[in-house]
């Protein structure tokens, strides 16, 4: 013989109220029964049938007004986001990913590039760029400033074995990242590297990426690639 389950009785009440949510007979804005009344329906404590109300305003079903009782909530649309696919990623999940080191080195600040860092004009500032392959096919190009605080190594590392934003989350793990994409024409050096035709006039996609802690911007990335390798989707 099974046992039943028992559903708490506060689980009983969302559910009833649910059901006249969705069903439409409590239309948007509309006050729905009082705690007092849903205690005295359900035959619990008031505390029990708050509890159920407080849990459906948490979950955006319910607003609640002190004083004038629980509403029904305007439904919350959710926002599409861009899922950005990392062409890296995928390469090293097949095991076909390599990397060329194309430069190191340590430059000053100079304007623009202290303004997008926080950093102090002529603050010195790791720079280095990378062409990253999928098997022999190059993938993306990425140039990438490192505040040396935050990776005083950097430069050390051995690039060919570490991919360097695994490094940098490893070394400084990132509070918050910030994505802007955008199409480009690769510059000469670019497309040479990346394989296209010398007087190729086929847009790429450019991915600037932010890495910051707190106030203090790690590092900065411009990665670049063919677009024809590249889909954007939302989620």
């Amino acid at each position: 013989m099974v046992n039943a389950i028992k559903i708490p009785q506060f689980e009983v009440i969302k559910q009833y109220v649910r059901g006249h949510i969705n069903s439409g007979r409590w239309a948007v804005g509309a006050r729905i029964s009082s705690e007092n009344e849903l205690a005295v329906s359900f035959s619990v404590s008031r505390m029990t049938a708050r509890r159920a109300l407080q849990e459906l305003a948490q979950e955006g079903l319910l607003t609640r007004a002190p004083g004038l009782g629980s509403f029904v909530a305007e439904p919350v649309l959710a926002k599409p986001s861009l899922e950005i696919h990392n062409i890296v990623a995928i390469a090293q999940s097949k095991g076909t990913y390599s990397c060329q080191v194309l430069s190191l080195e340590q430059i000053p600040a100079d304007a623009e590039l202290a303004d997008l860092l926080r950093f102090e004009i002529d603050q010195s500032v790791y720079l280095a760029r990378f062409l990253h392959f999928d098997g022999s096919k190059a993938v993306q190009w990425q140039e990438i400033y490192v505040n040396p605080k935050v990776a005083p190594a950097f430069l050390k590392q051995n690039f060919t074995k570490v991919v360097p934003d695994e490094y940098l989350e490893w070394i400084a793990p990132s509070g918050h990242v910030h994505h802007q994409v955008g199409a480009v024409l690769a510059r000469p050096s670019q497309r040479r590297a990346l394989g296209l035709t010398e007087d190729s006039q086929t847009a790429c996609l450019q991915i600037t990426r932010v890495c910051s802690r707190g106030s203090i911007v790690a590092s900065l990335s411009k990665l670049v690639h063919p677009a024809s390798l590249y889909q954007l989707g939302t989620t």
